[in-house]
């Protein structure tokens, strides 16, 4: 056992050793920070400590957190048995042999520093005891007793068991560190925790020591700074009549005089200096801070940084809008979330980031919203910025080592779909009918869990790709220049490996099934193609209808939405015959085969200026990073592609549960199953009866549903739309080119026969349902979405223009008015 840890030990740096604050101090003080010498008492320690004390694990299992009398009680008495007892003689002569030094410069803190401590969404910081400006080794000894022992006040007890963890969950570390006579101290914040601007820093001051700021005690100064400059945004200086400052026995107030009191107490000089060590701090740990300092003779101390625990949620439409267009049904939306939040948690581990218990995404009204806050929190420190060849010549090993995990991902996920692919064909194969109600309510669930399981690195694997491009651009933009840059990017990635392209290859297949036979291009043009199938019109033509029905057999799992209330391909055949009438609209569409040709030299001629371009001792990472991020482009869709692959089963499962409800007289239609709350059709089946609250839940949700489905949503939750002011119609760059055009609205499925050839399409978001649309139009406009999203890669694989995240479009712009799409720029003109 470690009885002791030194800041410089590797072991020091696991928060399960030294706590949430001990581990932060080891990393910085590694990293290179200046950070005040210490100790810290393990975690081991503490265990060690407990083992000691009979009766104590008894004690520990009975607290009674629903009951705050009796725990106020239990609690004392636990302290009180710690705080009487003498630590095991290990700890006590380790402690006795190593404080004299310590001692001999100056007196030290004594803090606690928990396991877990300092987690996103839980923030345990100041729930346990701190000591201050301790000069004697007994007094040392008995402060590290005591905040053993503030694990165990009530309020603390109460919160781990709000935040869902059990009593014995936690451990309690303790870092004795050297205390710098501060001049001044505070607390700085790498984030506005106020509004969420995550290109500020937020500093709060005072003279003495920095106790005062973080209780409030005493007046403080605020500055709100730029964070790349230190520059002064606002600042806030009040009468700090008092500083806390070291005396004999612990701490001491101090009267200020009233020309410094009421002074900034940080000149700029010292701001920037602040600015920029946190800076630092959040690159080193990837990830916002909450840093603690102090200003002594001149020089700045860095003293402990967690990551920040709390922010503002700003929720907006700009990272669901592509996934989620339209308002997605009750019953779909409580088995996402599950699934959804269990990734979020597997993929930031995966990643190296501090876990997150609040909501990324949320519904309001139906529509699914992104907590845009958390979004750029956990994205922001994952940016690989590097301004010259030389910075990134010193990154590069550093690079390899954080991100090995991306070499990893898609080669484990390889062999997790087989898992997955053959999981699904044995719940393929299950006959609902001859299932009891019970027996299809646990398929259901059987599908759910597979899904989840499967989806797990989905986050990963989104965040990944987007971090791979935005790099290989930067590298691109130093090597090609500001102008170049983007056509050389585009190149670059003009072809992908795309499961899409494959489907959309079988689709013009049968397109040209469809032109050597003119009666059926003529049905199919002519009539409306939902009778075409209901009808079976299509035996007539028995080659192609065989062909189009092993088209269906490989990719009718396709959604036409992601709610899994909406048909699949294979549920609506009349959407791909739909697909196929516009193709044949448009005339000759060209062979996808013959583009990919074009592409592929296109692609292999701008690799090889590429590499050429760049230094030779770079020229290994940097074909790595595009091989890469290409990588990740197939992965991507391919992943999307194969998640779809759940909706039939959850769809067949979840009407056959609706089928049974109608016969239970519950609900009116089997489809109406979606319209009720997870939570509601498990009652259900576990009660088997009716119940005339479902009945209500169901008609009041799918009549909102309804609404919602009429209505625009804002773009930024609480806040009305606003169209752009006119003529000023501004995105994304997504597919380069210009083109002009009449405007064409396309809100859903249900838009695609009205589609005009030679349009403009413009629209809230596209899947690859709406591929065929796109050898019709000759440019595209997206409410939503980047120059990674299917509407963009579509876009430049058929060669058109496009412009993604044009806010507002869809009111904006008006059918048949005529405009310029400038894909380049990421501008529409009116004409």
């Amino acid at each position: 056992m470690h009885a002791l840890l030194e800041f410089p030990d590797p072991a020091a740096t696991e928060t399960a050793v030294s706590g949430g604050k001990g581990a932060s101090l080891a990393r910085l003080t590694q990293g290179g920070f200046g950070v005040p010498t210490g100790v810290i008492v393990p975690a081991e320690s503490y265990r060690a400590f407990l083992a000691t004390i009979p009766g104590l694990a008894e004690l520990i299992a009975a607290l009674t957190p629903e009951d705050a009398t009796r725990l106020h009680a239990q609690c004392a008495d636990i302290r009180t048995r710690l705080t009487g007892s003498p630590l095991p003689p290990a700890v006590d002569a380790a402690l006795r042999e190593r404080l004299p030094a310590l001692l001999a410069g100056g007196r030290v803190s004594v803090r606690s520093s928990a396991t877990l401590e300092d987690l996103v969404g839980a923030a345990f910081a100041g729930q346990h005891d701190t000591y201050l400006n301790v000069a004697d080794v007994d007094d040392v000894i008995d402060a590290v007793r005591r905040c053993f022992a503030s694990l165990w006040e009530d309020r603390a007890v109460r919160y781990r068991h709000e935040k869902g963890f059990a009593p014995d969950a936690a451990a309690m570390a303790v870092v004795i560190q050297r205390m710098v006579r501060s001049e001044v101290a505070g607390v700085a914040f790498s984030m506005n925790p106020i509004t969420g601007a995550l290109d500020q820093v937020v500093v709060n001051a005072a003279y003495g020591l920095g106790e005062t700021v973080v209780s409030g005690e005493g007046g403080i100064d605020q500055f709100v700074l730029a964070k790349r400059t230190g520059d002064v945004i606002e600042q806030s200086i009040s009468a700090k009549e008092h500083a806390l400052v070291g005396g004999e026995n612990g701490t001491e107030r101090v009267a200020v005089d009233a020309e410094r009191a009421n002074a900034s107490c940080l000149s700029e000089a010292d701001l920037r200096a602040l600015a920029d060590m946190v800076r630092r701090v959040e690159r080193f740990y990837a990830f916002p801070q909450d840093v603690e300092w102090a200003l002594a003779e001149g020089d700045l101390h860095l003293l402990q940084s967690r990551p920040v625990t709390e922010f503002p949620e700003r929720w907006t439409r700009d990272e669901s809008a592509e996934r989620f267009p339209s308002p997605v049904t009750p019953l779909t939306w409580d088995f996402t979330m599950d699934g959804f939040h269990e990734s979020l948690t597997y993929s930031l581990e995966l990643m190296g980031l501090p876990p997150f218990r609040g909501a990324w995404f949320d519904r309001f009204d139906g529509y699914v919203y992104g907590n845009q806050t958390a979004v750029q929190l956990f994205t922001a420190g994952q940016q690989v910025s590097f301004e010259s060849m030389d910075e990134l010549r010193g990154m590069r090993e550093t690079l390899v080592e954080q991100y090995r995990w991306v070499q990893e991902l898609p080669v484990t996920w390889a062999r997790d779909l087989d898992r997955y692919l053959l999981a699904l064909g044995r719940l393929g194969a299950v006959q609902l009918p001859a299932l009891t109600d019970e027996q299809v309510w646990r398929q259901m669930r059987d599908i759910d869990a597979l899904g989840r399981a499967y989806f797990l690195p989905n986050i990963a694997i989104s965040i990944t790709h987007g971090i791979l491009h935005r790099t290989l651009y930067r590298l691109v933009h130093l090597l090609a220049g500001a102008e170049k840059a983007p056509v050389l990017y585009d190149a670059l990635n003009s072809f992908s490996e795309l499961k899409t392209s494959l489907v959309n290859g079988d689709l013009y297949r049968l397109y040209r099934l469809a032109v050597a036979e003119p009666a059926l291009s003529s049905l199919l043009r002519d009539t409306d193609r939902r009778r075409v199938w209901d009808d079976r019109l299509l035996e007539n033509y028995p080659r192609f209808l065989s062909a189009f029905r092993r088209f269906l057999d490989d990719h009718g799992h396709r959604e036409v939405e992601f709610d899994t209330y909406v048909p699949t391909w294979s549920g609506q055949p009349w959407v791909v015959l739909e697909n196929l009438r516009l193709m044949l609209m448009q005339g000759d569409v060209p062979d996808p085969a013959t583009r990919e040709g074009d592409l592929r030299a296109r692609q292999s001629a701008a690799e090889r200026e590429f590499l050429a371009a760049v230094p030779e001792e770079l020229r290994n990472f940097s074909a790595e990073l595009l091989r890469l991020a290409r990588a990740y482009t197939a992965l991507d869709d391919l992943e999307h592609y194969q998640t779809t692959r759940l909706n039939p089963l959850s769809r067949a499962a979840a009407v056959e549960l609706g089928a049974r409800l109608v016969k239970r007289g519950v609900l009116p239609v089997a489809e109406d199953v979606f319209f009720l709350r997870k939570r509601t059709l498990q009652r259900l089946m576990e009660e088997g009866a009716g119940d005339a609250d479902a009945t209500a839940e169901a008609a009041e949700n799918r009549a909102a549903y309804e609404q919602q489905r009429a209505t625009q949503p804002p773009r930024v939750w609480g806040q009305d739309n606003a169209p752009p002011p006119e003529g000023a119609l501004r995105g994304l760059p997504g597919s380069p080119g210009a083109a002009e055009g009449p405007v064409c609205l396309v809100h859903g499925v249900e838009d695609f026969a009205r589609f005009v050839p030679g349009s403009v399409l413009v629209a809230r978001t596209t899947n690859p349902a709406w591929t065929p649309l796109f050898y019709s139009a000759v440019a595209v406009i997206t409410e939503s979405g980047g120059p990674l999203s299917h509407g963009a890669v579509t876009a430049r694989e058929v060669g058109i223009p496009a412009v993604m995240a044009v806010h507002g479009a869809l009111s904006a712009l008006r059918d048949g008015e005529v405009v310029r799409v400038n894909g380049t720029q990421g501008a529409v003109s009116r004409l």
